[in-house]
């Protein structure tokens, strides 16, 4: 037995030599041919082992994982604020019967004649009109005289209001009643327990969405400061102005009450904000939750978000709109424009630059300097930024993300691009939580070249009113409760610069410079 089976193993080994022979024969008849058979199966698996690792560390895959743990206005989850679907809603005038049996909504930007009153059912017998928050309707009366109805309640039986008198209703959004609104919930004796108000109104003219909105939050202490911005950006703006004491509907209704100011914000889409002023969260500016509302109530694809102290250059919008739009939508990974910020000292009293040659002299001068040039935005790179390109004319150069970053960038709003998490308050830590959380994504930072925005230097930014608390304990950090959750999710080398193409060359150059360290 144990012969047989000998037997057979040499038989199969002399069978298995003599296949090799053959092989080794074939092999070297057909040389050159196998050889580049090799080589192409060698590069074909390379090709596939790198498409298969690009797909699980691409910015996509990471996005999903990333939406397994957002939640509303945490880690880059959207808000529950949501005004786009409910502000028309918002803004219809309310025409009721007698009974209140029978309503009818009116809708804005049209003039209502007293056929269309009279053939609407409720209208027969009238009883009231009801103007919602931001809202005015205006009464052109039979007998030749005009009535301006604020927001509220109007019962047609009164003397001041004669229903039967009406030709015709305009009704039109107006930031002076959404003022009124505010001020008398503010001024009443139970002020404290008031709910929050929250309301939108929108510009005159609505854009497209192929454009760029700059975005701002502040509270009524910038609102003069926040015209320049307005004036020097030609495309839409979405503002959201947060009220941290009731005493601030005051001032903001002599704001607006002055000649030509709601002239100056009737092309933004302005959301203003009273908080419960019960809860005493209200004390603590929540400047990533504004942001969001400001990027919600946006009404184009691309977005801008900015601080209200700064200006950006007149040309920024249109270069935007031209330029950097084709840009993105050609990338074919996520990417950020980066817009420098420099400060100018508060003592000068020159023209202010609106060109990178106009900006120059004021730089080599020290008249105006980067903003933060260690960690903040010394990683923006401004020397180059500040210098023409050696070849080429190209509108942007690349730059690597460094920790504790905080740039203003133009974005695509719906392509990977995160939310600000709403658990940031007052300063720290909110600007460079998104950006950390862009960089774990997977975005390329681009800045650019020929476009800035400046602001006037300041030794120490203070959030102004009597409503904020400066000194109050920080309950939620950049490092200690925002950065373990990244890694968590992302892995230890969620600030390694992902998007980046040449990290290494990048911080050798940033450590030849001197930018962008601690």
């Amino acid at each position: 037995m144990q012969s047989m089976d000998r037997l057979r193993y040499r038989r199969f080994l002399i069978s298995f030599r003599r296949n090799l022979r053959l092989i080794r024969g074939s092999f070297r008849r057909h040389a050159r041919r196998n050889l580049l058979v090799l080589l192409i199966g060698f590069l074909f698996s390379l090709w596939i082992s790198s498409r298969i690792g690009q797909y699980y560390n691409s910015a996509q895959v990471r996005w999903l994982k990333l939406q397994s743990f957002v939640q509303p206005g945490i880690l880059g989850g959207a808000p529950e604020f949501a005004a786009k679907e409910s502000r028309l809603a918002k803004i219809n005038v309310k025409l009721c019967s007698a009974d209140g049996k029978l309503c009818s909504y009116w809708g804005p930007h049209q003039i209502w004649d007293a056929k269309d009153l009279n053939r609407d059912e409720s209208w027969l017998v009238p009883g009231r009109i009801e103007v919602p928050i931001g809202v005015k309707a205006v009464l052109q009366m039979k007998n030749g005289g005009q009535l301006v109805l604020p927001f509220g309640q109007h019962t047609c039986s009164s003397q001041r209001l004669d229903c039967q008198n009406i030709s015709t209703m305009l009704v039109e959004e107006s930031i002076l009643s959404a003022v009124d609104a505010i001020e008398e919930a503010c001024a009443a004796d139970d002020w404290t327990t008031r709910p929050e108000i929250v309301h939108t109104i929108g510009p005159k003219k609505h854009a497209k969405e192929r454009d760029v909105t700059m975005v701002a939050q502040f509270s009524i202490s910038r609102l003069d400061r926040f015209e320049k911005a307005i004036l020097a950006w030609s495309g839409p703006v979405a503002a959201v102005i947060y009220l941290p004491d009731h005493k601030d509907a005051v001032a903001l209704k002599k704001y607006f009450s002055t000649a030509g100011k709601a002239n100056i914000y009737a092309s933004v889409t302005l959301t203003l904000i009273k908080p419960n002023y019960s809860r005493g969260a209200h004390t603590r500016y929540p400047i990533n939750q504004l942001r969001n509302v400001g990027i919600v109530t946006a009404e184009t694809d691309y977005i801008f978000v900015m601080d209200a102290d700064f200006v950006p250059t007149t040309k920024l919008h249109a270069f935007a709109h031209s330029a950097i739009i084709p840009l993105l939508e050609k990338a074919t990974y996520p990417t950020a424009y980066i817009v420098p910020c420099v400060a100018i000292k508060e003592d000068y009293k020159g023209r202010y630059p609106d060109t990178i040659k106009e900006l120059q002299p004021l730089m080599k001068s020290g008249v105006a300097h980067i903003t933060d040039p260690r960690a903040g935005h010394g990683p923006t790179s401004t020397r180059l930024f500040m210098n023409p390109p050696l070849f080429g004319s190209s509108p942007a150069f690349e730059v690597c993300f460094e920790s504790q970053w905080e740039p203003y960038y133009i974005v695509h709003r719906d392509k990977y691009h995160p939310f600000y998490d709403e658990r940031f308050k007052n300063q720290g830590g909110d600007k460079q939580s998104h950006a950390l959380l862009m960089n774990a994504i997977g975005f390329k930072f681009l800045v650019l070249r020929d476009h800035f925005i400046y602001h006037m230097d300041h030794p120490k930014l203070l959030w102004t009113g009597e409503g904020l608390d400066q000194a109050q304990q920080k309950d939620f950090t950049l490092f200690e409760n925002f950065t373990p959750e990244l890694e968590k999710i992302f892995g230890k080398a969620y600030r390694w610069p992902r998007g980046c193409s040449n990290p290494f060359v990048h911080s050798s150059r940033c450590d030849i410079q001197g930018i962008g360290t601690m």
